[in-house]
Order: structure tokens, then C-alpha cells, then sequence
């Protein structure tokens, strides 16, 4: 099943991994992959997951480097024999990164399979089997505060 949560609300991340702790408490293999994001968000040291480990430190244009980084974690998701698959964020590197058709063909993986991200893609969302979008009402960035350390990240 497939499995997308979309939007400029909070909680797309937290959602996702309630949803793999569920499932790796009912025994099944859990794999995380999170783009966009550096190896520093807190609950990765606490997660029973596969993590495929982001990079230390993150450049948010295109460059040669981070490409090869979603190449290899493509690769790793592709090889994954994992009962569930989280890809934090997916929906974000899409085209910069990774082609529609190339995300389209992630959805044949025979696993539970949960997209998050803020961007609409309509291709993906026809296939989703559960969509659940997440709107922002107030949130404390609007006020100018910053992230914050186990809450946002």
C-alpha cells in the first residue's frame, strides 16, 4: 500500500514514523530514508529502524554531490527487502533531483510505502492508496521563532 502525507502542515514527519514504529512493534523491517534533512534530526538516534544515514551537513541547491547522495539512497531503497519504506520528504526533491517517472517506479516496491513532502504531485497521488494532507493554520516560524531542537527537529 501506498501511503502519502503532503502539505505545508506540521506533523507529515511524525505521522510517517508513528506509523513505522506501529509496524516494527508488530515485527515487520523498517526503512527510513530522509531527504532534505541532515543526520542531526533527534529522534534518528532513537529510531528501531534501517536508517540510510543522510549527509552530515546539507546543501539545498542542486549540486553534484547531494545527487549522488539520492542516487545512492535510491539504489539502497531499491535493493531494500523492507516491509515498510519511509521516504521523508520525497515529494520535495522531485524534479530537482529525481524524475517523476523514477518516483513512479518506487511505487511498484511490494512493501508498505509512505512519501511525505510539501509539493502536490498529481501522477503520485493518483496512485496513493491512503492521502492525507496536512495544512499549516498558525505555526510559531510565522512569528519569526526558529526550529527547535526536539520539537522541530
Amino acid at each position: 500500500m501506498i501511503h502519502i502525507y503532503h502539505g505545508y502542515g506540521k506533523g507529515k514527519t511524525s505521522a510517517a514514523l508513528g506509523a513505522g514504529m506501529r509496524a516494527k512493534g508488530a515485527g515487520m523491517s523498517v526503512l527510513l530514508v530522509q531527504f532534505l534533512k541532515d543526520n542531526k534530526s533527534g529522534e534518528l538516534s532513537v529510531l528501531p529502524f534501517d536508517i540510510f544515514e543522510a549527509p552530515e551537513s546539507l546543501p539545498f541547491n542542486p549540486d553534484k554531490s547531494y545527487s549522488k547522495w539520492v542516487n545512492s539512497a535510491l539504489e539502497y531503497v531499491n535493493n531494500s527487502s523492507a516491509d515498510m519504506i519511509i521516504l521523508d520528504e520525497l515529494l520535495d526533491i522531485i524534479p530537482e533531483f529525481i524524475s517523476e517517472d523514477e518516483a513512479l517506479k518506487l511505487l511498484g516496491k511490494k512493501c508498505e510505502l509512505i512519501i511525505t513532502g510539501h509539493k502536490k504531485i498529481p501522477r503520485l497521488f493518483e496512485k496513493a492508496d491512503y492521502l492525507t494532507g496536512f495544512e499549516k493554520e498558525k505555526h510559531p516560524y510565522d512569528k519569526g521563532v526558529k526550529a527547535r531542537k526536539g520539537i522541530e527537529y
